[in-house]
């Protein structure tokens, strides 16, 4: 899980306006910066080792000590509302939830549900809870 991290990890990561800077976090030294080219709002989570970037249909994970893209991919929907739990992505938006591999960015799973709406997704798995997308 994402929330196992060191708590003194060395960077502070930030997403804004279609950049992904990393920082020291004592210094605020830039040490690497990376653009993603869309107006959506960034989600972040940070599996071992590495920074997750999560913005509209669209999946992006960074090496956390130097920003090298490792894989990008795109998913059925939205990406409102995330968990990170082992090697596993949860996605969910819009009444439509999806998995993806976090080592490889291979999308593994897609469930539409259709027929029961496109309401709001809140995912989670014991210790690990995503908040719900405000999608609708």
């Amino acid at each position: 899980m994402y929330r196992q991290q060191d708590p003194h990890a060395p960077l502070l990561v930030i997403a804004f306006n279609g950049y992904v800077i990393a920082v020291e976090r004592r210094t605020g030294k830039r040490v690497w910066q990376q653009e993603y080219h869309e107006p959506f709002a960034a989600r972040l989570l940070f599996p071992l080792g590495r920074v997750l970037l999560g913005y509209h249909k669209e999946l992006v994970c960074l090496a956390y000590t130097t920003g090298e893209v490792l894989w990008r991919t795109a998913v059925p929907m939205p990406t409102s509302s995330i968990v990170v739990d082992g090697d596993e992505i949860f996605v969910g938006s819009g009444g439509e939830a999806a998995c993806v591999d976090v080592n490889t960015g291979a999308l593994l799973w897609h469930h539409p549900f259709k027929g029961m709406g496109a309401g709001a997704v809140a995912l989670g798995v014991p210790g690990n809870v995503a908040q719900i997308d405000h999608s609708r």
